[in-house]
């Protein structure tokens, strides 16, 4: 009797096959049966692994070449104890016939250092050794140190810290002369347009409040807004105000007509 099953495991077990054409002898037995022949593999581990592969948990996908096997690790290439049939089992396998472009997919479910491969084609349970991961993780980038929200913010750190003081601007005694007349040809053109009540109206009313505030700074009203205001305003800036007071006094005279015409109504 011990003979007999001596021979019948001889028989079952070769030492050596190709695995030329995938599909072919697929292996007919349960994949219990498959891990509990592989003896060298503690007890515990094949009960881990069994479960796991009835429950379809991988923890590989990979793909199968002639002369490597690919996935998100490194195997070693050689594939051994691979299943045929009903109970056969290689030892060793080899594919040196497939085609360079020959690609079978399956997956790879691993306890410890003990890794079973299942081809896809024919689901024949074999037996792969992993190496390394394939692809090594890159590391984190430190974080940049986070500003802390209270921290006042210096000028250095708005690149001002080395920024020049600005001085007061100084006309020479033509370019005053010269802003003088602009202001007086601004004055001269607005006169002819508008009474001398409406001139003063419309200047009482540009100087307390219709641009949010006093109208202009004279001498006495430097020190509070910095100390370096020209004592002759720009030719253009005449401009724009005497305009503003032309339009002021258009505007008076509008209503004190409005005004009359009601009265008469």
């Amino acid at each position: 009797m011990p003979l007999l099953l001596a021979v019948t495991l001889a028989a079952a077990i070769q030492p050596s096959c190709s695995w030329d054409r995938p599909g072919h002898n697929p292996y007919t037995g349960g994949a219990a049966a498959a891990i509990d022949r592989y003896t060298d593999i503690p007890a515990a581990v094949r009960s881990t692994l069994k479960r796991r592969m009835l429950e379809n948990q991988s923890d590989d996908k990979v793909s199968i070449t002639r002369d490597h096997i690919a996935g998100k690790y490194q195997y070693d290439p050689a594939i051994r104890d691979m299943h045929f049939g009903k109970a056969s089992v290689c030892a060793s396998v080899t594919r040196d016939k497939w085609a360079e472009t020959r690609n079978e997919p399956g997956a790879v479910y691993c306890v410890g250092q003990h890794c079973i491969l299942v081809p896809r084609i024919c689901g024949n349970v074999s037996r792969v050794t992993r190496t390394e991961a394939a692809t090594a993780a890159v590391p984190a980038k430190p974080a940049a140190p986070a500003r802390e929200l209270d921290a006042p913010i210096e000028f250095a750190d708005l690149g001002l810290a080395d920024a020049p003081e600005r001085e007061a601007i100084e006309l020479d005694p033509a370019e005053t002369a010269e802003r003088n007349a602009a202001h007086r040809r601004a004055l001269d053109a607005v006169a002819d347009l508008l009474t001398d009540e409406e001139l003063a109206e419309a200047a009482d009313k540009s100087r307390y409040g219709t641009f949010g505030g006093r109208g202009s700074v004279g001498p006495d009203d430097a020190d509070s807004v910095g100390g370096d205001v020209s004592p002759v305003p720009e030719a253009d800036t005449w401009a724009m105000l005497l305009a503003g007071l032309g339009l002021l006094g258009w505007q008076a005279r509008r209503r004190a007509k409005a005004a009359a015409r009601q009265a008469v109504r």
